[in-house]
């Protein structure tokens, strides 16, 4: 769900049946990452690498069904578990958005039974970025859910 929306800045806030603590591990571990953090479920993961700490950086190689590998790669500015991260967002090329730094602010706020995820991503300089971002994140955001509630089931 979009709460808050401008130009150059998106919010969307989920609510998800696990522990702050829970979701912030998911969040930020490789073996984790890679059943959600992509656009949709056709979309797979060439790697994942995750230096969780201030000044750590991050790789995520992603590809399409088409066989396209967009490269993220970013760095760790906020790094508070289990409430909060703030990362840089840079896509390398040749990705259309190559070189434009965003920001990501994730808060993982308890409350009772669960947890209110807050995603922010902001900084937008680009048209069309802020609406291709939407996109991907809420078909991440509806993968990690189905990966919650698979857990649940296991």
């Amino acid at each position: 769900m979009v709460t808050e929306s401008s130009e150059d800045k998106l919010v969307l806030r989920r609510t998800y049946a696990a522990t702050p603590e829970a979701l912030f591990q998911i969040w930020t571990t490789p073996e984790h990452m890679r059943r959600w953090f992509r656009p949709n479920q056709e979309f797979t993961h060439q790697f994942i690498e995750v230096d969780l700490r201030v000044g750590g950086q991050y790789r995520v190689a992603f590809e399409s069904p088409e066989g396209v590998v967009d490269v993220l790669s970013g760095e760790f500015l906020e790094v508070t578990p289990p409430s909060r991260l703030v990362y840089s967002w840079i896509w390398e090329e040749p990705n259309e958005h190559a070189g434009i730094e965003t920001q990501v602010t994730v808060e993982f706020l308890g409350q009772a039974g669960g947890t209110e995820l807050i995603l922010t991503h902001e900084r937008f300089t680009k048209p069309d970025m802020k609406e291709r971002h939407l996109g991907g994140w809420s078909g991440a955001l509806d993968l990690l859910n189905a990966f919650l509630t698979q857990n649940d089931k296991d």
